[in-house]
């Protein structure tokens, strides 16, 4: 197990079915100090007045969301946008996870979402699966999607992590990596290790390269 003392907060569903969750749970099991804002619950729905936004957000390193979040109910829709207004104003950075929604239709409202928050937002993480939907909404070709959404939104870090490969790909101000992940590995335990490692790898791009191989 890595020791790390990177602290975070996760906003997923409350069956913790949604990725957002399980980098969460990944990041638990490698020794993050990680806790979710929403208990677990099989009911979606929820008194979202009673999360203390400022007791949960402040002093945290990351906020992981899933880009479906807005998706899933009133609830889920308003604390999603809560969270990143408060996750600003504490001095959180946002790791948005860019997942398939349920109904996968759905995929370009969930996206405009992210789109009108995209400057609330330091890293987008895009999951493999979404590639090839979201380059054809955006009008570019897969293999420059990465490379064309950190330069139109100017969001630090956009990346991606294939587990089949064991390839992660991160673009970032200072150009691009590419590396190869040695070790077998899911893409949330993937993104889970680059969470933790990048506030303790260093500034510039070999400390960004450094954590990717987490």
């Amino acid at each position: 197990m890595t020791q790390t003392s990177v602290r975070m907060v996760g906003l997923g569903r409350q069956d913790r079915s949604d990725i957002a969750s399980a980098v969460v749970e990944a990041s638990l099991e490698i020794g993050a100090d990680a806790q979710f804002i929403i208990d677990r619950s099989e009911i979606r729905e929820f008194d979202h007045g009673m999360i203390d936004w400022r007791g949960m957000l402040e002093s945290n390193h990351w906020l992981v969301l899933s880009s479906s979040g807005p998706l899933d109910g009133d609830s889920m829709k308003w604390a999603w946008g809560s969270s990143l207004t408060f996750a600003e104003l504490e001095g959180c950075k946002t790791a948005m996870v860019i997942d398939m929604p349920e109904d996968s239709s759905r995929l370009d409202e969930a996206w405009g979402s992210v789109v009108e928050r995209i400057r609330q937002i330091h890293l987008l993480f895009i999951d493999p699966e979404v590639m090839k939907a979201l380059s054809e909404l955006e009008g570019t070709e897969e293999e420059l999607l990465l490379d064309e959404i950190r330069r139109r939104s100017l969001v630090p870090i956009v990346c991606s992590f294939d587990p089949e490969e064991g390839v992660a790909r991160v673009y970032h101000s200072l150009g691009h990596d590419i590396v190869k992940v040695e070790e077998r590995m899911v893409l949330e335990r993937w993104l889970a290790g680059f969470l933790c490692r990048l506030p303790e790898s260093g500034p510039g791009a070999s400390g960004i390269a450094s954590a990717a191989r987490s």
